[in-house]
């Protein structure tokens, strides 16, 4: 680990929420919504609609007035414009139409000819009962706003849920270190054992077969420092994985040594405040009560289509006609134009005004969905409650654990001084002939147990702070 890359939690947590992909995945998903509710607003923007249409038709000639004539030609055109809005107004839409015709023949006897026709209409409808409240185009614009919250909050839930697994890597893989570090420790004392009982061989103080038992303890530590060895990397890797951008991150083909060493500061913690907190603002309650929103929607939109339906529609129209206009035999100048002037002078306008109301009798489809759409809601009510329930005895636990293992790291850093001080007086009785090597190596087992012991309990009570944090916050 020496002279690898350096790095303490919070330079860690800095480059998980730049690199990690996860992250950069989620990161995306309150965009794709963004553009949903883009989609959803579109509803209301104005439509254009435009149309030309060219009908030229040749019949048989069947009137006396123009007995000469044995094919009667008649070119109609239509060109026509209209723009319709919706509008977010209790279900109100909104329009104007132009429309205008040019219609010539190989007729002498037409009083118009060419003629042309225009046509101005304003037309404006709105629902009385069903559709006035609530609508489902209205309901997909505040559902879709709603899953834009949503979206902010996983979001929000998964960048807490990496830092905390940043955490967690960090002080695994540095529990991971001190680990070897203690069976490296514990190796040099097997060895240093079994080096001077083979001086003690040597010398005559000591049968050669006392030293079996030192070289299997040795042997032992050996693999002991070993296993520790592949979980460092292993540990590694794991909190790569949460670091880097990809497989060619320089970072992923490098060491990394995490320079903060775990430190207990005791901590006390307010569990009844940590709930209530917890129930205001955790990330999963607040995705529920979304949720819970987006139902009462649904519930308010089932409930308004047991209404019947009662439309008023209402057009105001100005008509206009224009063009030669057959006089005493003779043709009078005039145009399309003679037909926008009767629409500017409103010489003809005409007024238009109804209701429509259709029910189907009984109502049956639209009461049944209201009333599923009510249970569950009630459903989802019910399920909100068990939640808070649930995240209060999650935060209860959290809150607990962190007294839990601070109690038992400070036992744990009694027992490994206990065991230090009984390591040391065993090798002193044994170095003066008053213990044997397998007393010896039961302490020396006993000490590198109470090292590891020790270090788990640190690791434990970090993260069980980090833990009772992060549980008020976030969900999994």
């Amino acid at each position: 680990v020496a002279g690898g890359i350096g790095i303490t939690p919070v330079y860690a947590m800095a480059m998980a929420l730049e690199k990690n992909l996860d992250l950069k995945a989620a990161r995306l998903s309150p965009q794709a919504v963004d553009y949903q509710l883009q989609a959803a607003r579109a509803a209301f923007s104005p439509n254009i609609t435009s149309q030309y249409q060219y009908n030229n038709a040749s019949n048989p000639n069947n009137s006396t007035l123009d007995p000469g004539l044995a094919t009667l030609t008649t070119i109609r055109q239509n060109y026509n414009a209209a723009i319709s809005q919706p509008l977010n107004w209790h279900g109100a839409n909104a329009g104007l139409n132009f429309t205008n015709n040019r219609q010539a023949t190989n007729s002498t006897t037409t009083v118009l000819n060419p003629s042309y026709g225009a046509n101005l209409a304003a037309t404006f409808s709105l629902p009385l009962l069903a559709g006035f409240q609530i609508d489902a185009t209205r309901n997909t614009l505040k559902t879709t706003a709603i899953q834009r919250q949503i979206a902010d909050v996983q979001l929000m839930t998964t960048v807490e849920n990496t830092k905390a697994s940043v955490r967690t890597a960090y002080w695994n893989l540095r529990q991971a270190i001190e680990q070897i570090e203690i069976q490296q420790r514990a190796l040099d004392l097997a060895s240093r054992l079994f080096q001077d009982n083979k001086i003690k061989v040597e010398i005559g103080t000591l049968a050669p077969i006392d030293t079996v038992q030192s070289e299997a303890q040795v042997a032992t530590a050996e693999q002991q420092l070993l296993n520790a060895e592949i979980t460092w990397r292993t540990a590694e890797l794991t909190l790569k994985r949460l670091l880097v951008s990809g497989p060619d991150d320089a970072l992923y083909r490098s060491t990394i040594n995490p320079t903060e060493r775990a430190i207990v500061v005791p901590q006390s913690v307010d569990i009844p405040g940590a709930v209530q907190s917890a129930i205001g603002q955790r990330t999963d309650l607040v995705q529920s009560r979304k949720n819970l929103e987006i139902s009462q929607l649904g519930l308010e939109l089932n409930k308004n289509q047991t209404k019947p339906s009662l439309a008023f529609n209402t057009s105001y129209t100005l008509a206009g006609q224009g063009g030669q206009r057959l006089l005493g035999g003779v043709r009078q100048p005039g145009g399309y134009t003679n037909a926008l002037s009767q629409i500017s002078g409103v010489d003809n306008p005409t007024w238009n005004l109804n209701f429509q109301f259709a029910m189907p009798l009984g109502m049956r489809a639209a009461k049944a969905n209201y009333a599923r759409a009510l249970i569950q809601y009630d459903q989802s009510q019910a399920t909100l409650k068990a939640q808070e329930l649930t995240v209060s005895s999650d935060v209860t636990n959290a809150g607990l654990a962190v007294d839990n293992t601070y109690k038992q790291y400070v036992a744990a850093q009694k027992a490994r001084e206990a065991s230090e001080r009984n390591a040391e007086a065993e090798q002193t009785r044994f170095d003066v002939g008053m213990s044997t090597n397998y007393n010896v190596v039961q302490a020396q087992n006993n000490l590198t147990t109470a090292r590891l012991s020790e270090l788990t309990a640190v690791i434990r009570y970090l993260n069980a702070i980090s833990e009772f944090d992060r549980i008020q916050r976030v969900g999994r």
